[in-house]
């Protein structure tokens, strides 16, 4: 009875404070342990209880002397999700594809019509390193976060951060899943030329143009998909 009782005050607590910690910015302090068990009037256990359940939602950290502080938002969960979700079977990779296709269209549209100079700036410097790595096969993973770097600009130049907060961790399954995939990247070449065309499209302040680009771009990625899961893969060369 008591433990339910707990449970019930520390969930009342916790979306209480998280009506607080959104207001908040990250990084900071949280009332300590005492402080709160005295201004809502419960136990130190109740916010204990608290603290974990705010931890699990991705609201706070707990540091050693710092005590609770608002937390970055942090994608991993989802990304875990997505994971989950395929090892269950009840998801594909081509699905997950289906999925990053019909967002970033869409973002490079948007982007097309706000992205600022310093997003152009970034594009440019994400596909300069793409370039710089592509003939290196040592500089797979500098490839690999060039790649996702500039999906993620993209979303940051359409405007709209909902698409950051989606895109954030669906590259972060796409990291690990392509990390761990002797596979990728598969038609490097091919990337970086269609990366230059979505840039160039962007930059041209031309939305249909921006959504063929990606569009065409990413279609060649599923059509291939195949490839960049497979155990075996041969470095990539130019075509």
């Amino acid at each position: 009875m008591a433990e339910a009782l707990h449970k019930r005050l520390s969930e009342t607590l916790a979306d209480k404070l998280q009506d607080e910690i959104v207001r908040l910015a990250p990084g900071e302090r949280l009332p300590t342990e005492a402080e709160l068990a005295r201004r809502f009037d419960v136990s130190r256990t109740v916010v204990r209880e608290t603290a974990r359940l705010l931890i699990q939602r991705g609201l706070v950290t707990v540091k050693p002397g710092r005590g609770m502080t608002v937390a970055e938002l942090d994608g991993r969960l989802i990304a875990e999700q997505y994971g989950l979700l395929m090892r269950r079977s009840e998801g594909s990779f081509a699905q997950l594809l289906e999925l990053r296709l019909v967002l970033e269209v869409e973002m490079a549209q948007l982007a097309a019509a706000r992205r600022t100079e310093q997003h152009l700036a970034d594009l440019e410097d994400a596909n300069r390193r793409l370039a710089d790595a592509l003939d290196r096969p040592e500089a797979r993973d500098e490839f690999l976060d060039a790649d996702l770097r500039f999906h993620e600009i993209v979303a940051q130049a359409s405007g709209n951060p909902f698409f950051s907060l989606v895109i954030g961790p669906l590259n972060g399954f796409l990291r690990d899943t392509y990390r761990t995939g002797p596979g990728y990247p598969s038609e490097a070449a091919n990337t970086l030329e269609e990366h230059v065309q979505i840039a160039e499209a962007i930059a041209a302040g031309d939305p249909s143009r921006a959504r063929f680009a990606t569009e065409n771009h990413l279609r060649r990625v599923m059509r291939h998909r195949d490839r960049l899961l497979a155990e075996k893969q041969p470095v990539p060369t130019r075509t």
